[in-house]
């Protein structure tokens, strides 16, 4: 997570003045100043563990696609993108990637084709959520790849006019229905409903980042400091608390999620990156990277992605290699403390063949220190 001192140069989210106002600690994070934290990040981490979390995530890409024929957007999408959209209907959605010609992953997403009818009525056919460092590259690129195509798609940015949270912990049900919602209209996972907290129109999936059950709100930035102070005054009670892009970080590593531009990359494809359940390689619709997948498939991948704990207290960083017998044999992409389990982990890749999985004993040099580490199953953490 590269993170730099905030300047007047990068953007704030409607709740800026509303992080200020708490005592968050502000860093430039993909040219947005976002709360670092608030409070202890292992407290933090722990409240979302244990009870539940708001974070404000409005700074990721939120964008529409629209072409005003919802089969030519799916069947362009569909071109992108390595999941079958075929079967997606309104109100699903499904985390897939942009790739390149090679399968490298542009960009990690998520795809909605979103509810027939919502309050939140200019949002129409599909939304695609991207990483906030990825999101002008991945406008461009589909932008590019509809006129190579053809096809009049309208690519909407929408970031800034909407806000997103996501509400993420055990007890994030708790939080919505002390607000009086009913929360037998929760979606499913990967569902997207639209309705409406106290008033206040929002688009809610059940979609999260942090390894917990929970939601991610869509409301109008005019909205957004009503609902967040709404959600954190009514959730206090069962100890709701805002949480920063350092627990977000430790929460995504505990659950292994791959964070874009250090676990995957333009270098890295689905299928080295252990998402190979995310790639519909047998559907008849040709997407961009399918032929590099399926040789890749076919080949077996060069290197392969796994998960590991430290025997000694330090915090492998990314790019600090990975040895066995004298040899380098991978590279680390992310590493921290684990504030549930109170042990170092991490996430690299691993040339495959060198190592036989989980049980294993490799060594990682860290500043010039050599630190034993054993591959363990991924992830650390499943609720």
């Amino acid at each position: 997570m590269e993170i730099t001192s905030a300047s007047p140069a990068v953007k704030k989210t409607a709740l800026y003045d509303n992080h200020v106002r708490r005592n968050g600690r502000m860093v430039d994070f993909a040219g947005w100043e976002m709360p670092l934290q608030y409070d202890r990040v292992m407290e933090e981490h722990r409240a979302v563990r244990q009870a539940a979390g708001l974070f404000d995530v409005s700074h990721m890409g939120l964008v529409t696609v629209s072409t005003g024929d919802i089969e030519m957007t799916r069947a362009f999408l569909n071109y992108l993108v390595p999941q079958d959209l075929n079967k997606l209907y309104p109100g699903k959605a499904v985390y897939t990637q942009f790739l390149n010609e090679q399968g490298g992953i542009i960009d990690d997403i998520i795809v909605y084709m979103l509810p027939e009818s919502h309050p939140l009525s200019d949002f129409h056919e599909f939304l695609v959520i991207c990483n906030a460092a990825n999101t002008d590259k991945d406008i461009a690129w589909m932008r590019k790849h509809s006129q190579v195509r053809g096809i009049n798609a309208e690519i909407t940015l929408w970031t800034g006019e909407y806000s997103l949270f996501a509400l993420q912990g055990p007890r994030f049900a708790d939080v919505l229905a002390r607000t009086g919602f009913d929360t037998e209209r929760l979606p499913k996972r990967f569902f997207v409903i639209g309705d409406s907290i106290q008033g206040i129109p929002v688009l809610m999936t059940r979609t999260g980042y942090t390894g917990e059950d929970g939601v991610e709100i869509l409301v109008r930035s005019t909205d957004a400091n009503r609902l967040w102070d709404l959600l954190l005054e009514l959730g206090a009670p069962v100890n709701l608390k805002p949480i920063g892009l350092a627990a977000r970080d430790t929460l995504r590593l505990e659950a292994a999620y791959p964070l874009h531009g250090h676990d995957i990359s333009e270098n890295d494809t689905p299928l080295e990156a252990g998402l190979g359940w995310s790639v519909k390689l047998k559907q008849e619709a040709d997407f961009i990277g399918k032929q590099a997948l399926l040789a890749q498939q076919a080949d077996g991948v060069p290197k392969e992605f796994y998960c590991f704990t430290l025997d000694q207290k330090m915090i492998a960083r990314q790019h600090d290699e990975i040895w066995k017998n004298d040899e380098k044999i991978g590279e680390v992409t992310s590493g921290s403390i684990s504030p549930l389990y109170n042990v170092p982990i991490g996430m690299g890749y691993i040339r495959r063949g060198a190592i036989t999985g989980p049980g294993e004993i490799v060594q990682i040099k860290i500043r010039n220190k050599t630190v034993d580490a054993e591959i363990v199953e991924r992830p650390f953490y499943q609720k």
